[in-house]
């Protein structure tokens, strides 16, 4: 169950850089839409972004005028937030919903203007380095997952070189985007300086969102969307990393790294026992804070892995929350990679090469089925 959220504001610091609103150029939305991909996938009014490109030169000047009028009115029109979700098929049972991957295409003018706010917001945080938790990777620049996974395995052996064990817990969020409180990423933004004018305008962005279905062409009446963040969205990752943010901050006594809702800590110890009691301590204060701020842990896809020289075969991982004991894995795909409990990335350079043997073997086949 979530706590009621005790929401507090921080009025401006104008010692501080403050975030605000700036007017797009012609030039500005030109790049803008050069950069967009291209994709025939239609938005809720019939445009993909092929159209917006091959017309680019005649919409320079309407969309202009449309985004800045957007942000001296400090409101995000209504046609802007309506949503297409089309469930893409992955596997397994056709009638399991949970079998389909949500993808969701938000109107192409909005991009424009999502694509020139993240650009300012990233400009704000790149100011002062310390408003963002220098753990935190998601949606950064020069903060990619290659990064985020070689500073953990490098923190990792480094660990073992001083203590024979490290434990780790690799936390799984329960639909973290889908239920974001937005009440609370509106305080938080006071506390990384944004302006109220700002803060209004993503106000209007979050709220009164709408979305349908399309199934073979069909389209679904548009629904409410009242919480959470738009899925498929451009500014969306980066204000769930500043909703997230200061979860790096909940204990001290152990590592912590995320990239976006993929977070783990971690501790040296001297044995297994003494790491499972550490993160046992540990997970009481994020969940906690996970608690307040409306997002759930997923026990069941929260696991724990010990890291040590020598393989152990261990049974149970003696890490528990809220009661209930977390699975122990001896290896995990962390951002990517598949990690094994001695590092030695077997199952990782396995998973690589029978990967490439199959397409190199797709390639043979195509080649002679072609002569």
């Amino acid at each position: 169950m979530f706590q009621e959220p005790t929401l507090t504001a921080r009025p401006i610091d104008p010692a501080e850089p403050v975030f605000s609103l700036k007017e797009i150029t012609e030039l500005d939305v030109a790049e803008i839409i050069g950069s967009l991909k291209n994709s025939k996938a239609k938005d809720v009014h019939g445009l993909d972004t092929n159209i917006i490109k091959l017309c680019k030169e005649s919409l320079l000047l309407p969309i202009t005028h449309m985004v800045n009028l957007s942000f001296k009115q400090k409101y995000v029109p209504l046609s802007w937030k309506m949503a297409t979700v089309t469930p893409i098929f992955k596997s397994g049972d056709s009638s399991n919903i949970g079998n389909y991957r949500p993808i969701s295409i938000l109107p192409v003018v909005s991009k424009v203007a999502e694509k020139w706010v993240t650009k300012l917001i990233n400009e704000h945080l790149n100011k002062d380095h310390s408003l963002l938790h220098p753990m935190q990777f998601g949606f950064r620049e020069h903060h990619s997952t290659e990064f985020a996974n070689c500073l953990f395995i490098e923190k990792i052996k480094h660990m073992l070189d001083s203590n024979p064990c490290v434990g780790a817990v690799f936390l799984d969020l329960k639909k973290a985007f889908d239920t974001v409180n937005h009440e609370i990423l509106l305080s938080k933004l006071t506390y990384l300086n944004f302006s109220m004018d700002a803060i209004q305008w993503i106000k209007s962005y979050l709220e009164f969102r709408k979305q349908c279905v399309c199934i073979n062409g069909v389209k679904s009446t548009l629904l409410d969307v009242p919480v959470g963040l738009p899925q498929g969205s451009i500014l969306g990752p980066l204000l769930f990393s500043m909703y997230i943010n200061d979860l790096l901050n909940t204990c001290g006594n152990v590592e912590f790294q995320m990239y976006a809702d993929d977070a783990v800590i971690f501790t040296s110890a001297k044995n297994i026992h003494e790491a499972a009691s550490i993160l046992t301590s540990a997970l009481v204060p994020v969940n906690e804070w996970l608690s307040k701020s409306c997002l759930l842990l997923n026990t069941t896809k929260t696991v724990c892995m010990m890291f040590t020289k020598q393989p152990l075969d261990i049974k149970h991982s003696g890490i528990f929350l809220e009661g209930q004991e977390l699975e122990i894995v001896s290896k995990f795909k962390y951002l990517g990679v598949t990690l094994d409990s001695t590092l030695s990335f077997k199952s990782h350079i396995k998973k690589i090469s029978n990967t490439v043997k199959f397409n190199l073997n797709t390639v043979i086949l195509n080649k002679y089925d072609h002569s």
